[in-house]
């Protein structure tokens, strides 16, 4: 039994030391910190700017920011690698809007809209610039963007794939306050136009 005890506590003690050596080795030392940071300072570059529309500002209860980092002559290459974000700042938190993939369900989009906003058919054509802002159909893609109501929901479509209609479809309660997003792959029969 003594002699469990011994091979216990002899792989608990080689596990803790291997545990600190380890850490101890994998600390980067200030100066090579230094060097690091001033080559990520000579060739990235970040901004950030706000999205200030009258969509955003009149939809959603926060800021909304397009952010834009450059990297250069990575490699020695003299081209610019560009990366582009749409983040809102909740004034707790900078996040990203939810990607939307096959059938979306989207909360936190749904909690982003301001509590007096009313989507109506004076107001329609506001939600879909916000859509424009927050979620923008690629350059490559067919622009197949329309909006209408059916059934208590809008749909506002985006993009169009092997011929099938895909976008939001937004739930309105009676008096036209969202209450639900979500992003659809695929309009049933009875949910087109």
């Amino acid at each position: 039994m003594a002699q469990i005890f011994t091979k216990i506590g002899y792989r608990f003690l080689l596990g803790t030391i291997f545990l600190t050596a380890s850490q101890t080795f994998s600390q980067i030392d200030p100066a090579v910190s230094n060097r690091l940071n001033g080559f990520m300072r000579e060739n990235c570059t970040t901004t950030f700017n706000e999205i200030s529309s009258t969509p955003v500002e009149n939809i959603l209860k926060y800021k909304v920011f397009h952010i834009v980092q450059e990297t250069q002559n990575m490699y020695g290459e003299k081209k610019k690698n560009i990366n582009e974000f749409i983040v809102i700042d909740t004034g707790q938190k900078v996040a990203s809007f939810e990607h939307v993939q096959a059938n979306t369900s989207l909360p936190e989009l749904t909690n982003y809209i301001r509590e007096d906003f009313i989507l109506d058919q004076e107001s329609a054509h506001e939600f879909q610039s916000l859509l424009d802002y927050i979620y923008p159909i690629e350059d490559w893609k067919p622009d197949h963007r329309e909006y209408f109501q059916k059934n208590g929901k809008w749909y506002f479509l985006r993009d169009a794939y092997f011929r099938t209609k895909q976008g939001f479809e937004v739930t309105v309660d009676i008096q036209g306050r969202i209450t639900d997003i979500c992003y659809k792959m695929k309009w049933n029969g009875s949910e087109s136009k």
